[in-house]
């Protein structure tokens, strides 16, 4: 399952503050090591987003243990099976959760650019660019396969230790899937996962409520 959430309502300095003192420590220094308000409401967005993810399995979000594998990913050393990923971007924060490794990312349209794509792109990949000549289609794609290529890393867990270039997003590998959703206009959210892929990949968008006691 992803979720979605609109972090604009956390510039309530009420809201925000309450959802803060729920957070782990690790998600609070991260919060508050965020230099502007935007990127703090994006990092407590996401981790009230983990927080419900977490509950909904009986599990605190106060207390669990969150730890870092070796290129980054985080884990629940306590819950292994426990599969989840996070991103943010703009206005929106993205929490995936899934049996099986799975990677998500959210990236605002209009940010496409020529030189990212000779550096980071699969030569698959340029050569459908290269068929795009409508401006608004060309940027529509390229966005859909930067966060194919985001969510396919934190899926795998390699971060960029694995060049962007070395893989194919828009023909999955075996093993491998994609599901693309429009939240909001304006974005691109896109979840990757490994193994078999759930006969339906549920996309909910959800709100900053005052959070309980």
């Amino acid at each position: 399952m992803t979720t979605c959430l609109e972090v604009s309502p956390l510039r309530d300095p009420d809201l925000f503050r309450r959802w803060l003192e729920r957070m782990p420590e690790p998600r609070r220094q991260k919060v508050n090591a965020m230099r502007f308000e935007e990127g703090r409401c994006l990092s407590l967005g996401a981790g009230i987003l983990l927080d419900r993810a977490l509950a909904k399995r009986g599990v605190d979000g106060r207390t669990v243990r969150l730890a870092e594998e070796e290129y980054g990913r985080p884990w629940l050393p306590d819950y292994p099976e426990f599969h989840f990923s996070l991103s943010h971007a703009g206005s929106w924060a993205v929490c995936a959760v899934g049996p099986a490794p799975v990677g998500c990312d959210v990236e605002r349209l209009g940010r496409g650019d020529e030189r990212l794509v000779r550096r980071f792109f699969h030569p698959g990949e340029r050569e459908a660019l290269a068929r795009e000549k409508d401006p608004e289609a060309w940027d529509r794609l390229f966005t859909r396969i930067w966060t194919r290529k985001e969510s396919y890393l934190k899926a795998v867990g390699r971060g960029l230790s694995l060049p962007l270039d070395s893989f194919q997003t828009l023909r999955a590998e075996p093993g491998v899937w994609y599901d693309e959703h429009e939240m909001a206009e304006g974005y691109a959210f896109c979840c990757c996962g490994l193994g078999e892929r759930p006969e339906a990949v549920r996309w909910e968008r959800v709100l900053p409520d005052v959070p309980e006691s």
